[in-house]
């Protein structure tokens, strides 16, 4: 069975990858595997290097500021990329559940139905928080500006309305719930 664990940013769905991860629970986070292939899957950064040119791989690895000028400056660049990454994404979501064989697995991803990861998931269980509080936890892990918290938040604002609704179970995290307690009974 695979679960996926999404939500907007700052919602807590990284806490939950982390306590299912205490539990002995394998979980596949597709942020940090995304930038790993983008750097070392041959299906991504070829492509990338034939579109962009050289230049878009350094001696360290990903010319992510070049990349991300070519791309969020042009819609069509932007599409392209995305489906290029959610792509390899899901061919090694497909491997890494192999792997783990029988039993339960989770998948993190905020963009769980843009992905197209939503079709390979039993279930889905969404983190929710109060709009507030996720822009402090935001803020408060630094790394993001005002501007482009909010453009991110705007950006994921449909996400959640698309997701099948006969397989989403929420999770409520608004710092007054307990995340264990709800985790836990999920589990069950």
């Amino acid at each position: 069975m695979l679960i996926g664990i999404t939500g907007g940013i700052g919602a807590g769905k990284s806490v939950v990858s982390r306590i299912l991860r205490l539990k002995g629970y394998q979980v596949y986070d597709c942020d940090s595997r995304a930038k790993w292939l983008m750097e070392n899957s041959p299906a991504i950064y070829e492509p990338l290097i034939e579109r962009y040119g050289s230049e878009v791989m350094t001696s360290c690895g990903l010319n992510r500021i070049m990349l991300a000028e070519k791309v969020f400056a042009i819609e069509e660049e932007r599409l392209w990329l995305n489906a290029l990454v959610h792509g390899a994404v899901r061919d090694d979501l497909r491997i890494w559940c192999d792997g783990f064989g029988r039993g339960i697995g989770f998948v993190e991803s905020a963009i769980m139905v843009s992905s197209g990861l939503d079709k390979m998931c039993d279930r889905i269980w969404l983190v929710e928080a109060p709009l507030e509080l996720r822009k402090q936890r935001a803020m408060n892990r630094g790394g993001v500006t005002e501007e482009n918290l909010e453009m991110r938040i705007r950006s994921q604002r449909f996400e959640f309305d698309r997701l099948p609704a006969d397989i989403v179970e929420r999770i409520e995290n608004d710092d007054s719930s307990s995340l264990l307690m709800q985790i836990d009974e999920l589990l069950r």
